[in-house]
């Protein structure tokens, strides 16, 4: 059914462009915003008349996706939007954020589709330009789609998410943005607060667990692979391990997450016990998808920077520990010679330094510590 909404998408990557295009064809008026830096990648996509969407979209519609403005002057793109999509990789949304935070309208809902902690990593900008009180600020757990862009306006979409976590800090926020994210996905639903969002499963699952027992073929021969098609019974047994430390610590916390398998069978419909079956039939889009090194090394920074350690360093104020995590952290920071611990994220980043589980848990559920 087509619906009537103002959206802003930020980004010009496959996540962003997948969004856009999709929700064009579901009926919304979308801006599409890019950082001016990187203002070139919209001429193709105003040259195309819009975004050319393939595959399988959660519109069920494809062809040539038309926007209403596609600019790289911030105000002009959030003017009138009660959504704002922010999709690019983690690493690159405070550089998005600053440019958008001094024009944000109030009431606007903003999501950054890959969290990573957004909402708590990002109060010092919003903060510092005066939005933290007229927007509500939200994240998925994860994008949308599963989508590669493979023209300069085209992009192909091979699967979408049928459960879109979310939640929003402080969390009593979150109904709010739930009623407004449900109007472009209705498959969204909220989990208790942004530390419950945080150890969901997701990308983190499965990125470091499959490059390390492929490390040499990755890393030394091929460059270019299917990334998802090269899942061994090894990298499975590391997703299960890592599933075990996730959700012994979420418990520690009262938080309700699920196994990756699980995860995959609810949001992909795809059948299997484990990683390696759920991956090793080369049937579906994950498999078929193609992947270069450097994609995938900006996987591992985003998950280990900005998922592994913080679950660490959470670990350590319920009195747990993670071997099988920290394992993967220093092998791959062997692997690639890059410090992810020097780059990760602490709990103090997130406003987190210091907390009990118990302040913790305050501070995401409605913003401050007991």
């Amino acid at each position: 059914m087509d619906i009537a909404l103002n959206v802003t998408v930020c980004g010009c990557g496959a996540g962003a462009m997948a969004t856009a295009a999709d929700l064009s064809l579901k009926g919304c008026n979308v801006n599409l915003f890019e950082v001016t830096e990187l203002k070139e990648n919209l001429a193709s996509i105003r040259q195309n008349g819009g975004i050319t969407l393939k595959g399988n979209a959660a519109s069920g519609k494809v062809g040539l996706a038309r926007l209403d403005q596609i600019t790289d002057d911030p105000k002009k793109a959030l003017e009138d939007s009660e959504l704002v999509f922010i999709n690019v990789p983690a690493m690159a949304v405070d550089r998005f954020m600053a440019e958008l935070a001094p024009h944000f309208e109030t009431g606007q809902t903003v999501v950054v589709t890959t969290g990573y902690w957004a909402c708590l990593r990002l109060q010092d900008l919003l903060s510092k330009a005066g939005a933290t009180e007229k927007i509500n600020m939200a994240e998925f757990a994860i994008m949308p789609y599963i989508c590669d862009k493979v023209g300069p306006a085209e992009v192909h979409v091979g699967n979408f998410k049928r459960d879109l976590v979310m939640s929003t800090w402080p969390a009593k926020n979150r109904e709010a943005a739930l009623n407004a994210v449900q109007k472009a996905y209705p498959q969204a639903r909220l989990c208790k607060h942004v530390l419950e969002l945080n150890l969901q499963p997701g990308n983190p699952g499965v990125h470091a667990q499959i490059t390390i027992p492929n490390a040499a073929f990755f890393f030394e021969r091929s460059r270019v692979f299917r990334f998802y098609g090269e899942v061994s019974h090894c990298a499975s047994k590391l997703t299960a391990a890592h599933d075990r430390e996730r959700m012994s610590i979420a418990a520690a916390f009262g938080c309700e997450t699920t196994t990756w398998p699980e995860y995959c069978r609810r949001v992909y419909l795809y059948q299997g016990r484990d990683l390696y079956e759920l991956c090793a039939t080369y049937t579906d889009p994950h498999q078929q998808r193609w992947s270069t090194i450097e994609e995938a090394e900006r996987l591992l920074v985003e998950d280990l920077c900005y998922s592994f350690i913080p679950m660490e360093q959470l670990a350590k104020v319920v009195g747990l520990s993670t071997p099988v995590t920290t394992a993967m952290i220093d092998i791959l920071a062997v692997f690639t010679g890059f410090n992810y611990r020097a780059h990760g994220l602490d709990l103090n980043d997130l406003g987190l330094g210091g907390m009990s589980r118990d302040q913790i848990l305050d501070f995401v559920t409605v913003g401050k510590s007991g």
